[in-house]
């Protein structure tokens, strides 16, 4: 079993190989990493992670979103995180995605009380509510670039059944983007 495990992991190396040897272009494939900024109900940052495939108008993205309250006035915060893969088509500097995500955070329960001193912690308590989701991801890029740097505007969203979300970031990309 062992050298027939052996011999098939050296003819699939020997083919993948030789496949890159005779292709055009098989490494040219195009990668990059984005960092972003923004605004949904709450402020958001994104990180994304892509891959575009050569000779191929399709991508590959990765993305974590998380999107919160900055110093709420109450406790806990609201705050929704997200990680999704994404497929989708690249048309120009155009880029739209959509695939599957989970999608967790917390959201504010019952009122339990008020905070005599609310520089600390806010001033109104709630019961927190913590929750955990599957959802719909989709999103749009436009990203304009150099060869390693670009720069570009993301619409992002999430359809779930506890905390839908849409947005818009600004975002930093390195990579091989050309």
């Amino acid at each position: 079993m062992s050298k027939c495990l052996t011999f098939v992991s050296a003819w699939a190396l020997v083919l993948l190989v030789a496949n890159g040897a005779y292709c055009q272009d098989v490494f040219n494939h195009k990668y990059w990493l984005g960092l972003g900024i923004g605004k949904s109900q709450f402020p958001s940052g994104m990180v994304a992670l892509g891959y575009e495939f050569n000779n191929s108008p399709t991508l590959v993205t990765a993305r974590y979103t998380f999107n919160g309250e900055v110093l709420p006035d109450n406790v806990p915060a609201i705050a929704i995180h997200e990680f999704g893969l994404l497929y989708g088509l690249k048309t120009g500097k155009f880029r739209f995605s959509t695939g599957v995500s989970g999608v967790w955070g917390t959201n504010r329960g019952k009122y339990l009380s008020s905070d005599p001193d609310p520089l600390i912690n806010g001033s109104n308590i709630y019961e927190p509510i913590k929750y955990a989701t599957i959802g719909l991801p989709a999103e749009i890029r436009f990203i304009t670039s150099t060869k390693d740097l670009g720069i570009g505007v993301t619409g992002f969203g999430n359809l779930n059944a506890k905390r839908s979300f849409i947005g818009l970031n600004l975002s930093l990309y390195v990579g091989k983007m050309k």
